[in-house]
């Protein structure tokens, strides 16, 4: 055995040696302090590095990429030969693995294939908000957390690429059909948020299919033999349709925020068994679905007009893809500058955020600016709240302050009261830029009457989103971007009835799960 670089000998001892990876060795090591923790040691090469004399202060910027999905960086070293990047260890291998058991005939269930793909998004919707790309993803840069059945996701090498390789030179001589084929052509110099949403189809594509996408128009006979379009013979439209959507032309695929939005993925919050944890964790669920659609419909009241158009403006600015959604850091510093109490503000995000998507739309937004402000931020007396800030917690409070503001102080509202008094200028930019329609959330009480509190909180904790973005099921995104005239019925024939029951502006694409802007 090669002896082992000295700089490395000051704080590891060698365990083993993995194999090679992209730009060079892969290594154990084992800590001095602690014999029980290990690292992972990928070993690059100086000569294959043609990024100046920066490397290192960059490598060790990247330490500060930290995500639930991320495999994070915990220390970089270097010596006259050699950068040397060391990452958390990983102990449930690589799903690369999975990949090699497929092509030997055996399966993975759809839902635990969603669930990795999803946990993979998370960690690249967190990465880009910081702009930061991969550029190499490959199966092998998915690694489990375990051996378990519950076992996670943690995405390995976000950055290396563009830093160790900026021209793509070593991508482009070692071509991998998980790789966007604009960047393996040329066409685009670096990579993207859209070349790396390539790469998670094409994993998505193997973990189904057994195999990786063939290139439009390469698909040659020996490519038909191992499956072409038949392979998907035993998996679902739906999760067809995912991949083909991230496998379109890089102008036409979804954000990592979008595709989370996808019925392939949405409302993957369980364990990859499929069943809920525990019934608590469907308790919580429901009750945070109830604070959710109550904030909803206190929204037109609540937010005043002129605030509700700073926040939406705000939203906007931020929404750096314009794809309708930002990711959670991003929500945080929207929600920061107009609430200053961080624990307010960490508490109305978890709770709006129903299916765990870490994906932020201007309504959950505006619902979380509500209750962080209104009900978080301030007690009765004015000063801080200390918690619990759990949904259970806040359902009761939000439930006493619906009938004080909206039933008169009465214990119980009739529809076409309410229906009165939600018809607010807030409400028509709700409905407008925030996807919600009234009239279909109203629906769910037309059998109701009165409503009292105990009738509302069974109608909106089972409603699942029913009249808002929660429940809209809309891959696509529609969003209204321009307002044109709507002559003198605004107000008239039921609430906002001109907004054609948030369908206005809207075309279907070929995807039977897509909803554009036209």
């Amino acid at each position: 055995m090669a002896l082992r670089p000295s700089v490395l000998d000051q704080k590891y001892a060698f365990e083993y040696d993995v194999g090679q990876w992209t730009y060079g060795k892969i290594s154990i090591l084992r800590l001095h302090t602690d014999a029980t923790t290990r690292r992972t040691c990928k070993t690059v090469p100086k000569s294959l590095v043609k990024s100046g004399s920066s490397v290192m202060a960059q490598l060790l910027k990247l330490r500060e990429l930290q995500h639930h999905h991320i495999c994070s960086i915990t220390d970089v070293m270097e010596d006259q030969v050699n950068y040397y990047v060391i990452s958390e260890f990983m102990q449930g291998g690589e799903v690369s693995d999975w990949v090699e058991r497929l092509q030997d005939g055996y399966a993975i269930q759809e839902q635990t294939c969603a669930a990795y793909v999803r946990q993979a998004i998370l960690a690249m919707m967190h990465s880009h908000s910081v702009q930061v790309f991969h550029g190499a993803l490959l199966p092998s840069s998915l690694c489990l957390s375990s051996k378990m059945p519950d076992a996670f996701i943690k995405v390995t090498d976000f950055g290396l690429s563009g830093l160790l390789d900026p021209e793509g030179s070593v991508v482009k001589r070692n071509q991998s059909p998980y790789t966007a084929p604009e960047v393996l052509s040329g066409e685009y110099g670096f990579p993207d948020s859209t070349s790396d949403m390539y790469s998670i189809g094409a994993i998505a594509h193997a973990l189904l299919v057994g195999r990786a996408p063939t290139p439009n128009g390469s698909q040659g006979f020996f490519a038909r033999m191992r499956g072409g379009d038949d392979a998907w013979s035993e998996r679902s439209a739906m999760s067809h349709d995912f991949v083909k959507q991230l496998l379109l032309p890089w102008d036409e695929r979804p954000t990592p925020a979008r595709a989370l939005q996808h019925p392939f993925l949405k409302g993957t919050v369980q364990s990859i068994s499929g069943v809920l944890a525990d019934k608590t964790a469907e308790a919580e669920v429901q009750q945070k679905t109830l604070c959710y659609m109550l904030a909803v419909l206190m929204l037109p009241n609540a937010l005043p007009y002129r605030d509700f158009e700073k926040l939406r403006s705000t939203f906007q600015d931020q929404d750096s893809d314009n794809d309708g959604l930002v990711p959670r850091n991003i929500a945080q510093r929207i929600l920061r500058g107009r609430c200053a109490l961080k624990e307010a503000v960490e508490a109305a995000i978890k709770i709006v955020d129903v299916g765990g998507s870490d994906a932020y739309d201007l309504c959950s937004t505006a619902c979380a600016d509500l209750i962080a402000r209104d009900f978080f931020a301030s007690g009765p007396t004015g000063q801080p709240l200390v918690g619990p800030f759990k949904a259970s917690d806040l359902a009761p409070r939000m439930l006493k302050r619906f009938f004080e503001s909206l039933g008169s102080k009465q214990s119980s509202v009739t529809l076409p009261s309410l229906r009165a008094r939600l018809r607010t200028a807030t409400a028509r930019d709700v409905e407008l830029y925030a996807e919600v329609s009234y009239e279909d959330l109203f629906s769910l009480f037309v059998a109701l009457d009165p409503i009292d509190a105990q009738s509302l909180s069974a109608v909106l904790a089972d409603s699942g989103g029913q009249g808002t973005p929660l429940g809209s099921g809309s891959f696509g995104g529609a969003r209204v971007t321009e307002v044109e005239s709507f002559g003198g019925g605004l107000l008239g024939g039921g609430l906002f009835d001109f907004l054609g029951q948030c369908g206005m502006g809207m075309k279907r694409q070929g995807s039977p799960h897509s909803v554009i802007t036209q």
